[in-house]
């Protein structure tokens, strides 16, 4: 073929950064992450650490590190200024809690801001997590007294993290608010107002009472929009505890990248922190079995009512190869490995198109299937028809949502970097 004959060069569509998926262990998950790492499962932006288990998951946090993945440490902060939160194991004994608690807003001010975020700052750099969640609280409204003393200790962190050495260690400020506050346009400018002018490097979504199995039609839309508006910081955003509609926030372009559980864990609720500690012993409840083409988690003898039936078996058992070697007893026996890499599955093929086409994709490859089977298997098992009827109610919202054409804003994608300089910084 002579030289004009050559064909021309194509232009290739820039890859972006994959979207964002942070896992948050239970105390029991940590085997779980251990045996995918040493298979080299590494498809995932990194872990949230509980400070609490940090000597039950120091081995799981090395071997993440080894790997490049991000190691997210969370101080417990709401935990600690809550009567239920302090009475958790292991809790009330971090290097941070001090003499005063439950921590309040008159205490933890001033000086003793400063003393915090050192001793937080400096057993962060010690254990070379690469970010840190901020030690942000509860906001009930945008009068609530923590929203001045979080933004007073999210600089203080910020100080001291520099001064341990600790320049390149992210901030991601945990937002922890109840849905009304987001609905209303005014509250959501006048806490963009406020977040602009912190140091912080990712905005992480906890809305009370949003997750899969509370969210309907309206809330859906709400938090969406909220999200939108929120895009406005131009930091990363990520859904907490959102559970399976997290899938829907990503392919919308609302956040770029969610935290989920190990099974556990879809929707986020701080009631139970603010009325005070619980009379029965706490335990960690056993693993579910996921079920990705509804979206659905099932209690393992749910799990095993439903695969009775030969015709259920077949559409919802596991054949994905390399994941359940034996279809669903391989789902039944080790729930959190199916779980963990559907998951990952999931989140990385509404990465990989351009982001036009990530809710047509989504509609007609998973929800719009999703419903018809969910269907058929709440005829079979009666416990799923909640999932039917929430699916359909997504179908509905997110249909409409999609016919008014592409999002005009889509969120930006958390890499784990330090995003400097910040505007307007403050103190």
């Amino acid at each position: 073929m002579s030289a004009l004959a050559q064909p021309m060069p194509r232009l290739l569509r820039p890859v972006g950064p994959p979207l964002g998926l942070y896992f948050r262990p239970g105390r029991n998950d940590h085997t779980a992450f251990l045996a995918l790492l040493a298979e080299g499962h590494t498809d995932m932006s990194g872990l949230v650490l509980s400070a609490s288990s940090e000597a039950r998951h120091a081995e799981l946090r090395t071997e993440a590190q080894r790997h490049g993945l991000e190691t997210v440490l969370d101080p417990r902060s709401v935990e600690l200024a809550t009567p239920g939160g302090i009475a958790l194991g292991g809790v009330a004994q971090l290097p941070w809690a001090g003499e005063h608690l439950p921590h309040s807003p008159e205490h933890l001010g001033g000086a003793h801001a400063i003393a915090v975020a050192e001793r937080l700052a400096r057993h962060v750099v010690a254990n070379r997590y690469s970010a840190v969640l901020a030690m942000t609280h509860y906001i009930a409204n945008v009068r609530d007294p923590w929203l001045a003393v979080d933004q007073e200790l999210v600089h203080a962190l910020r100080r001291a993290l520099d001064a341990a050495d600790g320049q390149d260690v992210c901030i991601y400020y945990p937002l922890s608010v109840p849905s009304a506050l987001l609905r209303i346009p005014e509250h959501r400018a006048r806490l963009i107002d406020t977040l602009t002018t912190l140091p912080i490097d990712a905005l992480w979504l906890r809305v009370q009472g949003f997750g899969t199995t509370s969210s309907g039609p309206l809330s859906l839309r709400r938090y969406i929009e909220a999200c939108r508006d929120l895009h406005r910081l131009g930091i990363p955003l990520v859904g907490e505890r959102t559970g399976t509609v997290g899938l829907a926030l990503l392919a919308f372009g609302a956040v770029g990248g969610i935290e989920s559980g190990v099974t556990l864990g879809e929707r986020y609720d701080v009631q139970g922190l603010l009325k005070g500690p619980s009379s029965g012993t706490p335990f960690s409840p056993p693993p579910r079995v996921y079920i990705p083409s509804i979206g659905a988690f099932l209690a393992r003898a749910q799990a095993n009512e439903l695969f009775e039936h030969r015709r259920m078996a077949a559409l919802f058992g596991c054949r994905v190869a390399g994941c359940c070697r034996n279809g669903i007893r391989g789902m039944n026996a080790d729930p959190r490995r199916h779980f963990l890499l559907r998951r990952t599955s999931e989140v990385s093929s509404y990465g990989a198109p351009p982001e036009p086409l990530r809710p047509g994709l989504y509609l007609e490859e998973f929800l719009r299937p999703a419903t018809d089977l969910a269907l058929r298997a709440a005829r079979v098992l009666p416990a799923l028809e909640p999932t039917q009827r929430r699916l359909e109610g997504w179908r509905n919202t997110l249909g409409a949502l999609h016919r008014q054409g592409p999002p005009t804003t889509v969120a930006v994608v958390p890499e784990g970097k330090r995003i400097r300089p910040r505007k307007q910084m403050g103190a």
